[in-house]
This record gives C-alpha cells, sequence and structure tokens, in this order.
C-alpha cells in the first residue's frame, strides 16, 4: 500500500495549464484529490486521471472565507496553482494573486493544515509590472500568516498546453513576420511543465520544510530572439523577426489588450525589461533532486502539429 493513501490534498487551479499535469502525478502516488474549481460540471475530464472515487470536483467562490473553510478543512495539504496572465473586469491581478492566497494561507494557519504550496512566478522587485507587484504581494501575505508554506516560482513554463510556443507558432501561420520586442534580447529560463509539477511533488515529500521559495528554472537560458529561431525551426517556417523598440511597442499593447484574451498587454511588456532566470538566492532543481528537461526534447513532441505536412513533415 502506498504511504499517501487517504492523504486529502485539495488543489486550487487545477484545470490549469501546471494543475493538469500536477493531478496525474498526484493520483500516481495515491493521493486523495479535491479539485476546486468555479464550474465542476466543465471539468469532468479531470477524473480519468485517477482512479475511480479518487478525485472530487467541488464548487469554489475563492473570496468566500466559510466556503474555503469547508473545503480544505478535512485537507491534509493544500496547493494553489491559481493565476492570471492579464487582467479582466471581473479578474484583477491583485485579488487573483494577493488577497486569495492571503485569505487562503490564514485559512491554512487556523485550520492546522500540514503544508501549503504556492505557484508564484520569477520576480523581480524592481519592475513596475502590476503582475510582478501583485505576485510578490501574494507571496509576502503567505508567509506572514503561515510557515508551514513552499513557494514555488518558475520561469517560462513550456509543454504541450504552453501560451508561449503555441501562441507564436499560431502567429506564424498567417503572419509573415514575428516581433521582438525590446529587440528580443531579455533572457529565460523555460521550464517544462512536467518537471513543475515534480517539483510540487518533491515539495510534498520533504519532511521538513527548511526553506520557503524555491526558484525553478530548466537546464539552459536563451534570449527572446532564440526562443523564436527554435520555434521556426522546430514548425519548418522562414519568418522575418522584427526587432520593436521598446518605446513603440507599448502602442500596439495598449490594441490588443482591449480584447478578451490579449495577444500582448503593457503590463507584459513591463516584465519583458527583466530577465526571467534564477537569481541563486534561493533553493533550485538541484535542491530537490530534478534533472530538468531540455526544450529540444520536449517541444517537437507537441509543436508539430503547426509544420505545413504535419508530424513527419
Amino acid at each position: 500500500m502506498q504511504k499517501n493513501t487517504g492523504k486529502i490534498i485539495t488543489v486550487f487551479g487545477a484545470s490549469g495549464f501546471i494543475g493538469r499535469h500536477l493531478i496525474r502525478r498526484l493520483t500516481e502516488k495515491d493521493f486523495r484529490i479535491v479539485v476546486a474549481t468555479r464550474s465542476p460540471y466543465l471539468h469532468g475530464y479531470l477524473k480519468p486521471l485517477g482512479n475511480p472515487g479518487q478525485i472530487d470536483l467541488e464548487k469554489v467562490n475563492l473570496f468566500d472565507k466559510e466556503n474555503l473553510r469547508t473545503l480544505i478543512k478535512n485537507s491534509d495539504v493544500v496547493i494553489n496553482c491559481v493565476g492570471i496572465l492579464y487582467q479582466t473586469k471581473r479578474q484583477s491581478f491583485n485579488n487573483i494573486h494577493a488577497i486569495f492566497p492571503d485569505l487562503l494561507s490564514k485559512l491554512c494557519s487556523e485550520l492546522n493544515i500540514e503544508k501549503l504550496v504556492h505557484i508564484s512566478a520569477l520576480i523581480n522587485e524592481n519592475a513596475s509590472s502590476q503582475y510582478m507587484k501583485s505576485k510578490l504581494k501574494g507571496e509576502k501575505n503567505i508567509l506572514n500568516n503561515f510557515n508551514n508554506s513552499v513557494i514555488l516560482r518558475p520561469s517560462l513554463v513550456f509543454g504541450p498546453e504552453d501560451q508561449f510556443f503555441n501562441k507564436f507558432a499560431s502567429l506564424a501561420e498567417f503572419l509573415p513576420v514575428l516581433p521582438l520586442i525590446g529587440g528580443g534580447l531579455t533572457y529565460f529560463q523555460p521550464i517544462y511543465v512536467g518537471d513543475v509539477a515534480k517539483s510540487i511533488v518533491a515539495v510534498l515529500e520533504k519532511e521538513e520544510i527548511s526553506e520557503n521559495i524555491f526558484e525553478l528554472g530548466g537546464p539552459q537560458t536563451f534570449t527572446f530572439k532564440e526562443l523564436m529561431e527554435i520555434l521556426l525551426k522546430q514548425i519548418k517556417k522562414k519568418r522575418l523577426l522584427i526587432p520593436i523598440p521598446w518605446a513603440l511597442a507599448s502602442f500596439p499593447a495598449k490594441f490588443f489588450q482591449l480584447f478578451s484574451k490579449p495577444l500582448i498587454s503593457t503590463d507584459q511588456i513591463e516584465m519583458l525589461k527583466f530577465d526571467n532566470i534564477v537569481s541563486n538566492k534561493y533553493p533550485t532543481l538541484k535542491n530537490l533532486k530534478i534533472n530538468p528537461k531540455t526544450i529540444d526534447s520536449v517541444l517537437p513532441d507537441y509543436i508539430w502539429r503547426f509544420r505545413k505536412g504535419g508530424e513527419f513533415a
């Protein structure tokens, strides 16, 4: 019998990119999973990721304290994967990234939850980005409220459903050029979504928490331009890569952010002004004994659908 049999984990944001990969790993470890979601009837596809009865879907209002208390009171562990890349009329960075983690971590402390794992992002404290400021505020709230918490800060996360390579591959389908904001000189340390999921499981399996923050970056660093070149090589397309100065980049961003799912926002341009790589001020994947996958070992497995001739072109 697995040692985790009967242990209950409540996951917020389980239907998202990281959450879906995480759920499968948790069920393999024999945890019982409570998926907290606004629309349980829309996410029934998560149930087959576990054995019958292993995954329950429960409706949640992220800002209803009593609702949250009822959901997590029987949990051993709580995992928060909730996050947004852009703001809407219904969801703000401050609400999702700061206020909700504050409320959740206070309840975890009150209910003596064994551990809270929170997915944040690599943060530059000097950035004027509202996204980064809200993420940092959320982290501070958690650390102030609950000692048994672990914060994971991944760099750019890639994998089959990512919003980076898939987005730009889609653009390359009909655009003759791809923009390089700020000249495409921003550095990233892309990490495979499966390695982020492994990191969460590794944190759960650590009996003692000596560090509260881990920075997660892949084995290689690339500039934005280099990532575009890798993508175009994989999808076998030739596109002009046009440098866009910072001063000009904000004008089209103001237009795009009017859409419900903007291509890019002015806030994301602010984020691009800072490299997205581990600082080495905190423990990393090495401390979790995880050997991360490279882009070359993963990207071809899912980006082939953007090639003209398909997988075998």
